[in-house]
């Protein structure tokens, strides 16, 4: 009795859930390497006594018979989930859910319901958790633009799969112009409310940025994808620094007055490992820091307002200052 339980456990815990199946002589297979010397014949039968007593599908696909847990089956998990365990997939659906691949995402939705039927009923002081904790971006927040769902599958799956796609993309240039392209999908890349997909272009080897919400179909291809050599995404990101919109390669010695606040603020979190700074005698401070020059710290040093002032470089306090004189101006 207790081979039969561990065989049919066994068996249940390789049937995936729909759409996905698996075939009584795969799941043979399956047992057969897990130790279980047993016939085809004791598989299906075994098949279809458990058929009786858990939400299990079965569809005929060609010339065989596929089996598969029904969509909404719950998770079966013995043991079951520990209030740690739901905690963290609890977190996982609130945090992560954007940035999961879709397939992983429905596998995984189960696992989110079980976690929220623990922590509600399991007693567990973990239960509040979720409550006390949030995660908060220092910038305006803005809202997410819509990308579509099919999109966003087949492009997942061209990952997932390293195949090319053909995508139909709207340009921001040339009045939002609709032009195809055969693309080669590399990662996806999620900054503030857009995701990126980092990808090349037909047999070109530059990398490029295609704003997702802006690829309005996609078609999945055979062909693989084709990266360019010694291409690697962690390197695209963090040395070429290339969401950062860098205009040099060499970092720029900046040399900034900032108020006692800001002071306070950088002393904490700050700009660069060799930053340093010292007070002045009349209440604010100096602060030197090797940065790269980027948009993004043109656009972070604006919003500082009269708090911040930039010293060095030259051509770069011209040209806040002459940023803040035209916004004054405009105010006018």
């Amino acid at each position: 009795m207790t081979d039969t339980i561990l065989r049919q456990w066994t068996m249940l815990q390789a049937i995936p859930r729909y759409p996905r199946g698996v075939s009584a002589p795969g799941l043979h297979e399956r047992l057969f390497s897990e130790g279980y010397d047993i016939r085809l014949r004791t598989v299906q039968r075994d098949l279809n006594t458990l058929s009786l007593e858990f939400p299990l599908l079965c569809e005929r696909q060609g010339n065989e018979q596929r089996w598969s847990w029904r969509p909404d089956a719950p998770v079966l998990d013995v043991p079951g989930l520990s209030p740690a365990a739901a905690l963290a997939f609890r977190l996982a659906e609130l945090h992560l859910s954007g940035l999961l691949a879709p397939e992983a995402l429905r596998a995984l939705q189960p696992h989110f319901e079980a976690a929220k039927r623990v922590l509600a009923h399991g007693g567990s002081q973990l239960a509040n958790w979720p409550d006390r904790v949030r995660v908060i971006s220092r910038s305006q927040p803005l809202l997410a633009p819509p990308i579509d769902q099919e999109v966003y599958d087949r492009v997942c799956q061209g990952l997932l799969e390293g195949r090319q796609l053909y995508a139909q993309y709207r340009t921001r240039s040339r009045g939002n112009e609709l032009k195809s392209y055969r693309v080669h999908p590399f990662a996806l890349v999620s900054r503030d409310p857009v995701t990126y997909l980092v990808a090349t272009l037909r047999d070109y080897t530059d990398v490029r940025q295609l704003a997702l919400h802006r690829v309005e179909a996609a078609e999945l291809l055979e062909d693989p994808v084709v990266p360019p050599e010694g291409f690697d995404v962690d390197a695209y990101i963090e040395e070429e620094r290339a969401f950062d919109l860098p205009e040099q390669g060499e970092p720029i010695d900046l040399e900034l007055r900032i108020s006692a606040g800001v002071a306070e603020h950088l002393g904490e979190a700050p700009l660069a490992t060799d930053q340093v700074i010292e007070a002045c005698d009349d209440g604010w401070c100096t602060l030197w820091a090797s940065v790269p020059l980027t948009a993004q710290l043109r656009w972070w040093l604006l919003g500082f307002g009269q708090a911040v002032q930039v010293l060095e470089p030259q051509a770069l306090r011209e040209e806040i200052a002459a940023e803040l004189r035209a916004a004054a101006h405009a105010y006018d």
